[in-house]
């Protein structure tokens, strides 16, 4: 493990999971720019003092509750893919506005377009965004739905993440929550945690979504992702506030507060 620089603990990229709660209100549909805005200026901020950064986002009350509708109704597949696909196009592109106004350069890439997803491994060609990235682009990704055989199927942010962080050399994956970070058995923060130790202990089954809708399966789904992409060169995941001013970019930066999760 690398020691803490005055620039952070690792130099270099960092990949980003801003979670659609924290950038989407309860409300269907509803993003709150004050707080996508705050973040915006967050990652301008780390990018302007020369951290790389790859984007992805959560769906939040866009895509959770778009592809919940088209569950419960039991839509066909291509209505299902063109009901959730709008709706995301809507917050990200959205997101790219707010980021752009910041003086970031994000350029959006579709999941459905240029992954070839196999259960819980995305299959992006990540060779497209390291290219752009060469002249300076900030990658925007996140989840999406894609055509499986006859139905349809989610590749969630979780999963975007860390397969991004692999194949852009990142070490480290900041998830930006609504919470401090993973909550232990006292309702206390914890620090630090071994992923076997959290997959081991029974933390898992006490992170619940609450009256959130949330399709991808929580926590769980983040370990699962983890286990399905994980590589060597990604060592912890930092698990943030994103609601807090200032955790964002102190997050990027390598000396954010939360949980970290070593690999």
């Amino acid at each position: 493990m690398q020691t803490r620089s005055r620039a952070g603990r690792y130099p270099g990229v960092r990949v980003i999971k801003i979670g659609g709660s924290v950038i989407t209100d309860k409300r269907t549909f509803k993003l709150n720019y004050a707080i996508a805005n705050r973040i915006a200026g967050e990652i301008a901020a780390a990018v302007s003092n020369g951290i790389k950064v790859g984007i992805v986002l959560g769906g939040g009350s866009y895509g959770h509750v778009a592809a919940s509708s088209a569950r419960m109704l039991d839509a066909p597949p291509a209505d299902a893919l063109t009901l959730v696909t709008m709706y995301m196009f809507e917050l990200v592109l959205a997101m790219a506005d707010i980021l752009a106004s910041k003086g970031v350069k994000p350029v959006v890439y579709p999941p459905h377009s240029f992954c070839d997803p196999d259960g819980l491994v995305p299959r992006c060609n990540w060779n497209s965004v390291l290219r752009d990235m060469k002249v300076g682009v900030t990658p925007l990704v996140y989840g999406d739905v894609y055509a499986c055989g006859e139905s349809w199927c989610i590749v969630s942010g979780d999963e975007l993440a860390i397969e991004m962080a692999c194949s852009l050399g990142s070490p480290l994956v900041v998830y930006v929550t609504d919470v401090d970070g993973v909550i232990d058995a006292d309702g206390k923060v914890i620090d630090e945690i071994h992923v076997d130790e959290l997959e081991e202990s029974s933390i898992v089954e006490q992170q619940k979504t609450g009256s959130k809708i949330d399709v991808t399966g929580g926590i769980k789904r983040k370990l699962d992702a983890i286990r399905a992409n994980r590589c060597l060169t990604l060592r912890e995941i930092l698990v943030t506030n994103g609601l807090r001013e200032g955790n964002t970019y102190a997050a990027l930066m390598g000396h954010g507060s939360g949980t970290r999760i070593i690999l």
